[in-house]
């Protein structure tokens, strides 16, 4: 889990959270709908270990009840595996 450094003067102070994982690569197209619920786990089944198709789902939809947003990237081209990343406003840290 990786954390940022507040933001540049003028800007708002916002923390990142991202959680990088080394599982197979993750497409354009396969971050177009992994917050999809059970999208990867049908696409995938049988060709590659997945999991139940619902922690993105539930993760995400939990993000936006918080007026929050996951997103995902798929990791470098060198690396497998894709990035997760929620962004907290830094003012919410301080109390």
């Amino acid at each position: 889990m990786e954390y940022s450094t507040p933001a540049p003067a003028g800007l708002p102070d916002v923390v990142a959270v991202e959680v990088r994982d080394n599982g197979p690569n993750l497409t354009s197209q396969d971050a177009a709908v992994a917050f999809e619920r059970g999208v990867l786990y049908r696409h995938y089944a049988g060709q590659r270990p997945v999991g139940s198709g619902l922690g993105l789902s539930i993760g995400a939809r939990l993000a936006q009840r918080l007026g929050l947003r996951l997103t995902v990237e798929p990791a470098a081209s060198d690396d497998a595996g894709a990035c997760f990343c929620i962004r907290l406003p830094g003012s919410t840290l301080d109390h």
